[in-house]
Protein backbone atom coordinates (compact mmCIF):
# COMPACT_ATOMS: atom_id res chain seq x y z
CA UNK A 1 0.00 0.00 0.00
CA UNK A 2 0.78 3.57 -0.63
CA UNK A 3 0.46 5.67 2.58
CA UNK A 4 1.17 9.31 3.51
CA UNK A 5 1.94 10.10 7.35
CA UNK A 6 1.10 13.89 8.47
CA UNK A 7 2.37 15.23 11.25
CA UNK A 8 4.14 18.07 12.18
CA UNK A 9 6.19 16.03 15.20
CA UNK A 10 8.56 15.30 12.72
CA UNK A 11 10.64 12.75 14.75
CA UNK A 12 6.95 10.39 15.06
CA UNK A 13 6.14 11.24 11.61
CA UNK A 14 9.64 9.39 10.33
CA UNK A 15 9.48 6.66 13.10
CA UNK A 16 5.79 5.78 11.74
CA UNK A 17 6.86 5.87 8.01
CA UNK A 18 9.73 3.81 8.97
CA UNK A 19 7.55 1.41 10.93
CA UNK A 20 5.14 1.32 7.90
CA UNK A 21 8.02 1.14 5.82
CA UNK A 22 9.57 -1.93 7.18
CA UNK A 23 6.05 -3.83 6.94
CA UNK A 24 6.39 -3.44 2.86
CA UNK A 25 4.56 -0.42 2.65
CA UNK A 26 5.79 2.82 0.30
CA UNK A 27 5.23 5.83 2.61
CA UNK A 28 5.82 9.41 2.48
CA UNK A 29 6.18 11.64 5.39
CA UNK A 30 4.88 15.28 5.57
CA UNK A 31 5.19 17.72 8.56
CA UNK A 32 2.03 19.76 7.34
CA UNK A 33 -1.47 20.27 5.88
CA UNK A 34 -0.01 22.18 2.69
CA UNK A 35 2.64 19.60 1.80
CA UNK A 36 -0.08 17.05 2.34
CA UNK A 37 -2.04 18.43 -0.02
CA UNK A 38 0.77 19.36 -2.50
CA UNK A 39 1.90 15.34 -2.38
CA UNK A 40 -1.89 13.97 -3.08
CA UNK A 41 -2.16 16.47 -6.31
CA UNK A 42 1.37 14.73 -7.29
CA UNK A 43 0.67 10.95 -6.65
CA UNK A 44 -2.50 8.58 -5.48
CA UNK A 45 -2.16 7.50 -2.14
CA UNK A 46 -4.25 4.28 -0.93
CA UNK A 47 -3.95 5.88 2.98
CA UNK A 48 -3.80 9.09 4.44
CA UNK A 49 -2.43 9.05 8.40
CA UNK A 50 -2.87 12.73 9.43
CA UNK A 51 -3.21 15.01 12.39
CA UNK A 52 -5.74 16.99 13.35
CA UNK A 53 -3.90 19.86 14.62
CA UNK A 54 -1.17 20.78 12.10
CA UNK A 55 0.70 24.38 11.03
CA UNK A 56 -0.80 26.28 7.93
CA UNK A 57 -3.78 24.05 7.24
CA UNK A 58 -5.49 21.20 9.45
CA UNK A 59 -6.18 17.36 9.05
CA UNK A 60 -9.89 18.48 8.53
CA UNK A 61 -9.49 21.14 6.14
CA UNK A 62 -6.91 18.86 4.33
CA UNK A 63 -9.53 16.21 4.23
CA UNK A 64 -12.13 18.71 3.27
CA UNK A 65 -9.84 19.81 -0.09
CA UNK A 66 -9.08 16.16 -0.82
CA UNK A 67 -12.42 15.41 -0.63
CA UNK A 68 -13.96 18.47 -2.62
CA UNK A 69 -11.34 17.39 -5.47
CA UNK A 70 -12.95 14.11 -5.62
CA UNK A 71 -10.22 12.14 -4.34
CA UNK A 72 -11.45 8.51 -2.19
CA UNK A 73 -8.11 8.05 -0.01
CA UNK A 74 -8.71 5.95 3.24
CA UNK A 75 -8.15 8.23 6.38
CA UNK A 76 -6.79 6.76 9.83
CA UNK A 77 -6.74 10.24 11.69
CA UNK A 78 -4.41 10.43 14.82
CA UNK A 79 -4.49 13.14 17.64
CA UNK A 80 -3.53 13.64 21.00
CA UNK A 81 -6.95 15.82 21.61
CA UNK A 82 -9.39 13.61 22.81
CA UNK A 83 -12.02 16.68 23.13
CA UNK A 84 -11.14 17.99 19.76
CA UNK A 85 -12.53 14.71 18.09
CA UNK A 86 -15.09 14.47 19.97
CA UNK A 87 -16.31 17.72 18.82
CA UNK A 88 -15.53 17.14 15.25
CA UNK A 89 -17.08 13.48 15.19
CA UNK A 90 -19.71 14.59 12.90
CA UNK A 91 -17.37 15.67 10.34
CA UNK A 92 -15.14 13.18 10.56
CA UNK A 93 -17.63 10.71 9.99
CA UNK A 94 -18.94 12.96 6.75
CA UNK A 95 -15.38 13.36 5.46
CA UNK A 96 -14.74 9.55 5.56
CA UNK A 97 -12.21 9.14 8.30
CA UNK A 98 -12.08 5.03 8.43
CA UNK A 99 -9.65 5.01 12.00
CA UNK A 100 -9.45 7.84 15.05
CA UNK A 101 -6.23 6.79 17.05
CA UNK A 102 -5.51 8.74 20.04
CA UNK A 103 -1.94 10.08 21.43
CA UNK A 104 0.08 8.28 22.26
CA UNK A 105 -0.16 5.56 20.30
CA UNK A 106 1.53 1.83 19.25
CA UNK A 107 2.72 2.25 15.65
CA UNK A 108 1.45 -1.88 15.05
CA UNK A 109 -2.45 -0.06 15.94
CA UNK A 110 -1.84 1.94 12.45
CA UNK A 111 -0.82 -0.87 10.30
CA UNK A 112 -3.67 -2.90 12.02
CA UNK A 113 -6.19 -0.63 10.69
CA UNK A 114 -4.17 -0.54 7.62
CA UNK A 115 -3.91 -4.31 6.74
CA UNK A 116 -7.68 -5.03 8.30
CA UNK A 117 -8.84 -3.72 5.18
CA UNK A 118 -12.34 -2.32 3.12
Amino acid sequence: MKILVVDDNHLLSMILADHLRERGHRVVPAFDGKLALAFCEQTTYDWLVIDLVLPELGGIGVLERLRQQGQTIRVIVITGFPELVEEESPRLEALGVEAVIQKPFSFSDVHDVVERGP
